[in-house]
């Protein structure tokens, strides 16, 4: 069976898909500063490069529809990774640096696997079975 990729979001729909990763955000209870970081790198997105910003939202919310079930009961890692897959290393280092496994899955599509070293080895397959999703979608 191939695998699903996001669709081209219609006329207006993908504001629809920002916001509502916005309200995803703000709601959900998330260790240390990840909220506000997401929220912070979501505004930097809207104002610099939107293109960006409608793709990390789409992604997310992909992510989290169609591989939750498969993957994890827990959806935050799935949307926190979608939200986060094009970061730049500058931008994994100004909003990830407390968030080991976001930021383990970033550095890995960069190539770049130093981030498991801060991950048990259940989160750390986690992250690199997330990291091989992400990649079979681009």
């Amino acid at each position: 069976m191939p695998k699903p990729t996001p669709p081209c979001p219609l006329p207006g729909e993908g504001e629809k898909s920002v916001e509502k990763v916005l309200r995803i955000n703000h709601r959900w209870i998330v260790h240390g500063r990840l909220k506000e970081n997401a929220a912070a790198y979501l505004a930097e997105l809207r104002e610099k490069d939107p293109e960006r910003l409608l793709r990390a939202s789409e992604l997310a919310l992909h992510l989290v529809h169609y591989k939750k079930s498969e993957m994890v009961r827990d959806p935050k890692p799935l949307f926190y990774a979608g939200l986060f897959a094009e970061a730049t290393r500058e931008e994994i280092d100004r909003f990830l640096d407390g968030h080991p496994m976001t930021r383990a899955i970033t550095l890995l599509l960069h190539g770049d696997d130093s981030g498991l070293a801060r991950l048990s080895e259940s989160a750390g397959k986690l992250a690199l079975e997330i990291e091989e999703e992400i990649r079979e979608m681009e």
